[in-house]
């Protein structure tokens, strides 16, 4: 090889050279990206081993390994999924074997995987070549489980089929496979025809224009090319044409691809339409599954179009070479999907099946329409506005819900008598007046069988509610400087329930705070009542010494008690007074509230003016 590199007329530079160079080792050792099939596979493994571990009791062992070479000759090595130790009918102790996940993704792969395990069980003891062992493992594995048997020097084998179940694989069927020494022999010796009598190159081989790393490729793969440059070597000594091959490959690996043209095949059509996406492999799984449908029905076409009348004709079976070539000259799969998304659109447009807008109407726009549609679908199917259990239905309706966190409607407060009544179907309107907050409102509770009030209601009146959701909520807040008001919270939170759980909670303790404010500002009034309401005295110092004795001296009890009933008196008319002038002050402010009404109760516009 080295001589037969630097022979040239010019001697180009070692630039160029090396340049060559660099596109003959790609184009004789490059290799192709991994498919979605075997990304899918080999991220399965992993999780049937962990199945296999815990599930399978057969099994007694299981450990992971990476390249395995054989002793007998170096360049020969293979790298199974794992090493188990198995329980089989034939042998006392369990035994150590190679064992092989594949996992099935298309259907009819699957399918004839399920078939299987239906004939022959789950569980499956076979011996290599037999009809059972025909059955269970396809053509295109066998010889694999031939060559780890064989590199190993076991006597045994297993072959797990697996299959994708919502993102995990589940075991199908277990085959554990008895491999006689005879079968390995004869492996082995067919393996290595091609390849005896092999070279090695050395560094002084090379010119000096060969980088160190193309080197170093040259000399790992220098025994198979001159195995392959004996195979063209005649015995004359001269080269009669090579194989057209686009690789160097090992014997094994020619054997085992040459099982497989269909699946690559199949694979390389795909790609020409597949959705390429970078999400997980769920999303990736599910793109497959809807290219799958389209590249079967063009294959569904084809059969119908073209293979079924030539079948006919011809009245015989032809070969598979023969039915690639006459679908040669037939539509690709590219024109095949461009077609079926043209029909597919003229079919929406004749029939109307979606609503249409404008080229020119921005997106945004026409989410509003389509929002506000459903919105008036919604008032003429449940009725509006909501008038009982407001709370509860603007948590659990998914409507309702998507209403008072949408953006497109206004949510602004507005004033209760500004709010234009909702019109009912028979031309009457219906106007909301209550001011009771329908987040942080606690309604009172009465004792069971009778008429005793247990608690009372607890409600911030507000003269502000929502235009759009029809309820009142309050603008001040409870608590804390950072808290926000009802109406915040009521357009910001899904998790409507928990909080108004959290506002009426925060409403009783205020409630509280304010009652004990309001009975020290009470006392406080009253004592200063009772001194403002005191008869006049001449002399402050004077009177309190006159009382102290009035009341200490024990030679004049009738003085005594007079002068404490004086003071009861004027202590018990202050506070009639005071409780006087709060019930006049309350029917005031009652009066005032005269317009609005429950909640869950309305009138009509014809009857009551705001």
């Amino acid at each position: 090889m080295a001589g037969k590199i630097g022979t040239y007329e010019a001697e180009p530079s070692g630039a160029a050279l090396s340049s060559i160079m660099e596109e003959c080792i790609v184009s004789w050792f490059g290799r192709h990206k991994s498919t979605a099939m075997m990304a899918s596979g080999t991220r399965n493994e992993n999780p049937t081993l962990d199945r296999l571990r815990w599930s399978v009791k057969c099994m007694k062992g299981i450990f992971e390994v990476g390249l395995l070479r054989w002793n007998r000759n170096h360049a020969i090595g293979v790298s199974p999924d794992a090493i188990c130790r198995l329980v089989v009918e034939d042998a006392p102790d369990p035994v150590l074997c190679c064992l092989e996940i594949k996992t099935r993704v298309s259907e009819s792969t699957i399918a004839k995987a399920e078939l299987a395990r239906k004939k022959h069980g789950s569980f499956v003891n076979c011996y290599y070549g037999d009809a059972v062992f025909n059955d269970c493992v396809p053509a295109a594995n066998r010889s694999q489980v031939l060559h780890q048997a064989l590199v190993t020097g076991f006597q045994h084998g297993v072959f797990v089929v697996c299959k994708l179940e919502e993102g995990q694989g589940s075991i199908v069927q277990i085959v554990a496979i008895r491999i006689s020494t005879e079968k390995r022999d004869e492996y082995a010796k067919n393996l290595c025809k091609d390849v005896i009598a092999r070279g090695i190159l050395m560094d002084s081989d090379f010119p000096d224009w060969v980088t160190d790393p193309q080197r170093t490729i040259l000399k790992t793969r220098a025994k198979l090319y001159y195995g392959h440059l004996k195979l063209i070597t005649t015995e004359e000594g001269d080269l009669r044409p090579t194989k057209p091959v686009s690789i160097y490959k090992h014997s094994t690996q020619y054997c085992y691809n040459k099982h497989k043209p269909g699946l690559d095949k199949n694979t390389e059509i795909s790609d020409r339409v597949a959705f390429h996406t970078t999400g997980p492999f769920e999303a990736k799984y599910v793109f497959r599954m809807l290219d799958a449908v389209m590249v079967n029905a063009w294959r569904a076409y084809q059969a119908v179009t073209v293979i079924s009348p030539w079948l006919r004709a011809l009245g015989s079976h032809p070969s598979l070479v023969q039915v690639r070539t006459k679908l040669n000259n037939f539509v690709g799969v590219e024109d095949f999907v461009a077609d079926v998304a043209l029909e597919c659109l003229r079919c929406l447009a004749a029939q109307k099946a979606i609503p249409l807008f404008p080229a020119d109407v921005p997106q945004e726009e026409r989410e509003e329409r389509q929002f506000k549609s459903e919105f008036s679908e919604y008032k003429r199917k449940h009725g509006w506005p909501i008038r009982k259990f407001a709370l509860k239905k603007f948590a659990s309706d998914p409507f309702l819900k998507k209403l008072r966190l949408c953006t497109f409607v206004d949510h602004r407060p507005q004033r209760i008598r500004d709010v234009q009544p909702v019109i009912r179907e028979n031309g009457t309107s219906q106007k909301v007046v209550r001011r009771k907050c329908v987040l942080c409102f606690v309604p009172g509770k009465m004792i069971p069988g009778t008429s005793t009030i247990k608690s009372k209601e607890i409600a911030n009146n507000s003269t502000y509610m929502c235009p759009t959701c029809m309820v009142v909520l309050c603008k001040k807040t409870v608590g804390n400087s950072g808290a926000k008001s009802c109406h915040a919270l009521w357009h910001e939170r899904h998790n409507l329930e928990a909080e108004g759980s959290k506002c009426r909670k925060r409403l009783r303790v205020a409630r509280e705070m304010n009652d004990d404010e309001a009975q020290k500002r009470k006392l406080h009034a009253t004592n200063a009542s009772i001194k403002r309401h005191s008869p006049a005295k001449t002399s402050q110092q004077t009177q309190r010494s006159q009382t102290q004795v009035a009341i200490n001296d024990p030679q004049d009890p009738q003085d005594s008690f007079d002068a404490v009933e004086n003071v009861v008196e004027h202590v018990l008319e202050n506070l009639m007074e005071m409780e006087h002038g709060e019930e006049h002050g309350d029917e005031e402010k009652e009066e005032d509230k005269h317009d609005f009404l429950d909640m869950e109760e309305y009138s009509d516009g014809s009857d009551e003016k705001e």
